[in-house]
């Protein structure tokens, strides 16, 4: 249950990023108020904690070293993920960032000699069917920003698998209960390398009183906050291979979302691309 209902929130995080850019809330600005917001409220779970291990000040200096590469990955991942959604609707920016899944797998067959078995190539081949029924009919006639928000709806699960990876490294070099030290590091160091990008563009941090405020506190405490602290806990509770498949809530509803939100027209071909690439994802992600 953790893990369903995390999955859930984290899946309104697009919907948020949304409804933000009209009031000149820029992908990263947006990005940047998300690991702030949300990482100042990861910092005051862990003060009120009992566990040690929780405190960032008690990570190691190994664990501290992986959460930095881990926040430079978070951040591209962010920045082109957010810059997905803008040009191509939350549903099918958060469905290409999923493409994890086949990294990871491709990872763990590379370095660590794992052997998937006949479902996992079946899911990357009506995974990758699936993006080509959603992609081809578009292509030509979609334009310029259709085809950049694919390529960086691609690039965000390169620099999502990048993620996963680094934290995991961070979690295992801090030691069991160390998650809300991870996240709050991760996030706040992230916070750090956003902060001069939107600087250096020459935007201002701030961010004016009322609704745009009240979005991206919205934006921070959900989805950096409690949705990655309840799929936190929930991962420790979930076997692996059912988790994988829980996880593609998120894929799902974000493209649910999308539709019913924001009324994105969408033809037979998108609907049926979708359902084989969420399908095939599902199957990556089981591995055997």
């Amino acid at each position: 249950m953790h893990l369903i209902l995390g999955a859930a929130i984290i899946s309104f995080s697009p919907v948020f990023v949304k409804l933000a850019a009209p009031y000149g809330i820029s992908g990263d600005l947006a990005a940047l108020h998300r690991v702030l917001i949300g990482g100042l409220c990861l910092f005051l779970a862990s003060l009120v904690s009992r566990e040690p291990r929780s405190k960032v000040w008690n990570m190691p200096k190994s664990g501290l070293v992986w959460s930095l590469a881990c926040a430079v990955f978070f951040t591209a991942d962010l920045l082109c993920w957010h810059l997905s959604i803008l040009y191509i609707g939350p549903g099918l920016a958060t469905l290409f960032g999923n493409f994890q899944v086949f990294l990871l797998a491709a990872w763990g067959i590379v370095f660590l000699r794992e052997k998937p078995g006949l479902r996992f190539f079946a899911g990357i081949a009506l995974a990758m069917g699936g993006l080509f029924a959603i992609v081809a009919p578009a292509w030509a006639s979609a334009g310029t920003n259709f085809q950049l928000g694919v390529g960086f709806g691609l690039l965000t699960g390169v620099f999502y698998a990048g993620f996963i990876l680094t934290l995991n490294r961070s979690l295992a070099e801090c030691g069991e209960g160390s998650q809300l030290a991870a996240m709050t590091a991760n996030s706040l160091l992230t916070a750090v390398l956003l902060a001069p990008i939107i600087l250096l563009r020459g935007d201002t941090l701030a961010l004016d009183p009322g609704m745009p405020l009240l979005l991206m506190a919205g934006y921070g405490v959900t989805s950096q906050f409690i949705g990655w602290v309840l799929i936190s806990r929930g991962l420790r509770e979930t076997r692996m291979s059912l988790a994988g498949l829980i996880l593609l809530l998120q894929p799902v509803l974000a493209y649910v979302w999308d539709l019913t939100i924001f009324a994105r027209p969408v033809g037979l071909a998108e609907l049926v691309g979708v359902a084989a690439t969420l399908v095939g994802i599902g199957l990556g992600a089981r591995r055997r």
